[in-house]
Parts: C-alpha cells; structure tokens; sequence
C-alpha cells in the first residue's frame, strides 16, 4: 500500500476520525473505503451522464380477493372497484 499526504477540511477529518472509531477500523482504511465508494458512483454516473436509473418500491398490503380464484378476481376487475 502506498503512502501519501492529503489535505481535508477540518469537518471532514472529524467525521471520518468518527466512522473509523465506529467501525474499529484505521483512518487510512476509512478514507480509502469512502474514497473507493465515492469513485464508483462517479463512474457509474459519468458512463451516460447520467444516475442510474432505481424504481422505488411501496408496500401495498394484502390483495382483498385471491389471485388464485379467477372467477373472483374476473368480477373484481370488471366492477373496476379496484
């Protein structure tokens, strides 16, 4: 592993300082595993310019009629009391 000299913003070191102490892990690896993660979503951002595309999910409850009895759900969808 190499070793270097950056400059952060007092801010940043603080929280950084923080996470390493949180997860019993060394600055370095810290700033490397953020590093790491911030490059990769660039890169994944700068292939088409633009962000991933991510279809949000909802949690919509039971369905009020099995989906196994055709008959039912036939006459649930023909009321159009969905």
């Amino acid at each position: 592993m190499m070793r270097t000299t950056i400059s952060l913003h007092e801010s940043v070191l603080e929280k950084t300082r923080k996470e390493a102490k949180r997860n019993h892990r060394s600055l370095g690896e810290t700033i490397s595993e953020l590093l790491t993660l911030g490059l990769e979503k660039k890169l994944r951002r700068s292939k088409n310019g633009r962000k991933p595309f991510v279809l949000g999910t909802y949690a919509m409850g039971f369905p009020r009629v099995s989906l196994e009895d055709k008959d039912a759900l036939r006459a649930v969808l023909d009321s159009g009391k969905i």
